[in-house]
């Protein structure tokens, strides 16, 4: 191939590629493999400023910062917390602690514990991590289905779940008398209803049944006083006898219709 052939493409690779091959020749020689520190030059060095005088700075009295004093910087309400400097101080503020645990409410998302003075009153809900303003230096740390843990700076408590004792609440609601007996008579209405027995399937030329003398009724008793009314409850029953009675007379009635032998 004649070089006036080639093209300007390949011309701009082979210079890349003999490019690359005087690289790597050069490393592997020790090009770039010891790098050092230029020595140490003075004129290098930039100028530091000047200090400003001491008579420049302002001097203000303890007067001028009571607004500071007023509306701490570091607290998010920017109101003054109480402390105290004696031993005792922090014993107090332990005491201050007097809750039970009422509720828990345990979530794919969220955990919570909602504490209550004994006495009653506001509940305070803490979530898992979280304090709350009503409860300061108080962390929810744990909650169990039944218990849960509270810690503060150098405390830490753990509350079981209030049960209920029994005392306080509200008695249950009375029903009228009337509804109260109501309930009982329906029930035992439909507790007492007999069921008819199943008609008997006729067969084929059956044997007359053998004839059977029954006794003579029994006296009647002496009729009550006919003052004394029935309630709504018998005269259902025995309407509902008297009905059933009917079927099972006409029940034999047919069967023995069935048995007799047809000429």
């Amino acid at each position: 191939m004649r070089a006036d052939a080639i093209g300007a493409r390949t011309w701009l690779l082979a210079a890349v590629a003999g490019w690359a091959v005087l690289v790597w020749a050069f490393s592997l020689f020790g090009m770039g493999g010891r790098i050092q520190p230029l020595p140490a030059d003075a004129s290098m060095v930039p100028e530091l400023p000047n200090a400003a005088p001491a008579s420049r700075l302002a001097v203000h009295t303890l007067g001028e910062y009571g607004e500071a004093t007023a509306r701490p910087l570091f607290f998010s309400d920017r109101r003054p917390k109480p402390f105290s400097l004696q031993p005792g101080g922090d014993q107090a503020a332990k005491n201050d602690f007097n809750y039970v645990l009422s509720s828990v409410l345990i979530g794919p998302d969220l955990k919570m514990a909602i504490l209550q003075p004994p006495e009653g009153g506001e509940g305070i809900r803490l979530k898992l991590g979280e304090a709350s303003d009503k409860l300061p230096g108080w962390r929810l740390t744990e909650v169990t289905p039944r218990s849960a843990i509270v810690a503060s700076a150098s405390e830490t408590r753990s509350l079981e779940l209030r049960v209920f004792d029994g005392r306080g609440g509200q008695p249950p609601t009375a029903l009228p008398s009337s509804q109260a007996n109501a309930q009982p008579a329906t029930g035992g209405t439909q507790a007492t209803m007999p069921v008819p027995p199943p008609a008997p399937h006729p067969t084929m030329n059956p044997a007359p049944p053998p004839a059977v003398q029954s006794p003579p009724p029994a006296p009647s008793p002496p009729a009550a006083d006919n003052s004394a009314a029935p309630s709504p409850n018998e005269a259902q029953l025995q309407a509902i006898r008297q009905r059933i009675e009917a079927r099972r007379a006409k029940l034999r009635q047919e069967a023995q219709q069935a048995t007799k032998p047809k000429n």
